[in-house]
């Protein structure tokens, strides 16, 4: 069994393996045979066709670092029949935080990471690597959130405009970029603020494109009708939740959910002491950020309180807590809400 790390980059791959065995003096033959043809190569079909021809036969698991390029070389090695595990970055320590940081560096200590993993020790986090299907859908997602910035970027960028030039006018709406407020700015803009005004209506038009889309390709998807019952769930929410979820079944329990989206606790004790610790924020920060965000509406929505979340905020705020915190809290049990809305395929009855 070889254990093998590959650091890979867009033109070219390194890599180097280690036996599972120190003991089996042909097994670690063949990882420095290994080792003298594969040190580097180059990263595209034909070099990891190489490797897998190596490997034919053989018991082995290669382990690379998560990155832009791992999702290509993943599928790409898959299709090559070759087992690979891709880790989280954060979670490899002695490449992240080491002072040396050589190609050969890092594939020496992915393969030792790999070699751990298979004798039990578990270090990292293993990404999910979608298929092609998914990852569109993700991308989709992931385009609309930095659309959606740049326009609220666009939206500060005029209000700052029109403050510096003493700009008042009564007609304007709460929001600057509404179809009204863009026609009546359009009466008074100089140069300056009509290269404002087109650039919003660009990012708006992006935006609407970016929604149609998005409802075609969830439209049949039995995850986002689910989620979508929900109060406080818009349609942008629930599609990039549901496409970093992919499949509920991979997560063992509510706790294992809730961790993914990065909002428990972080773990630190020490002798007697147990302090509060704020939340890990792992996993993807866009969809954290949304998730909290559509709690917040979810608790405004519930008049009546009837939502266990909703009773959640109100008990810790009139405790004390700052409205932060208790927000923080009610998405972790949002989250755990959520789990069972999707592992049960029962919509929301509150």
């Amino acid at each position: 069994m070889l254990a093998i790390g590959m650091d890979v980059h867009s033109s070219k791959t390194s890599a180097y393996a280690v036996s599972l065995d120190e003991s089996d003096m042909d097994a670690c033959a063949i990882a420095e045979d290994f080792n003298r043809n594969f040190k580097n190569f180059y990263s595209d079909l034909t070099g990891y066709t190489k490797v897998a021809s190596f490997l034919e036969g053989m018991e082995h698991c290669i382990l690379i670092e998560n990155s832009t390029k791992s999702h290509e070389v993943f599928w790409m090695m898959a299709d090559l029949d070759l087992t690979v595990l891709v880790a989280h970055a954060t979670d490899l320590f002695r490449i992240t935080k080491s002072v040396k940081k050589t190609d050969q560096h890092d594939c020496f200590e992915l393969a030792h990471y790999m070699r751990r993993r298979l004798l039990g020790e578990c270090e990292f986090a293993e990404s999910l690597i979608v298929d092609r299907k998914w990852m569109d859908r993700r991308q989709l997602c992931r385009i609309y959130a930095w659309e959606s910035s740049m326009l609220s970027d666009t939206r500060r960028q005029i209000k700052s405009y029109m403050l510096l030039r003493g700009i008042k006018i009564e007609d304007i709406s709460r929001d600057i970029t509404s179809v009204n407020s863009l026609r009546t700015l359009d009466l008074i803009a100089d140069d300056t603020l009509n290269l404002l005004l087109t650039r919003a209506r660009d990012f708006k038009n992006r935006i609407h494109a970016c929604e149609k889309a998005i409802r075609k390709e969830f439209s049949d998807d039995e995850m986002f009708r689910l989620l979508y019952t929900v109060p406080g769930f818009g349609l942008i929410t629930t599609a990039y939740i549901v496409s970093m979820v992919v499949d509920i079944d991979r997560f063992s329990n509510d706790k294992a959910f809730s961790a993914y989206f990065g909002i428990v606790p972080m773990q630190r004790e020490s002798a007697d002491s147990a302090p509060r610790c704020p939340i890990t924020r792992r996993g993807d920060e866009t969809a954290r950020k949304m998730l909290l965000q559509s709690t917040f509406v979810h608790i405004k929505t519930d008049k009546e309180r009837l939502s266990p979340v909703s009773r959640m905020y109100d008990r810790l705020i009139n405790r004390g807590f700052p409205h932060k915190k208790a927000l923080t809290a009610a998405g972790n049990k949002m989250s755990k809400m959520v789990f069972r809305i999707l592992k049960t395929k029962e919509p929301y009855k509150f």
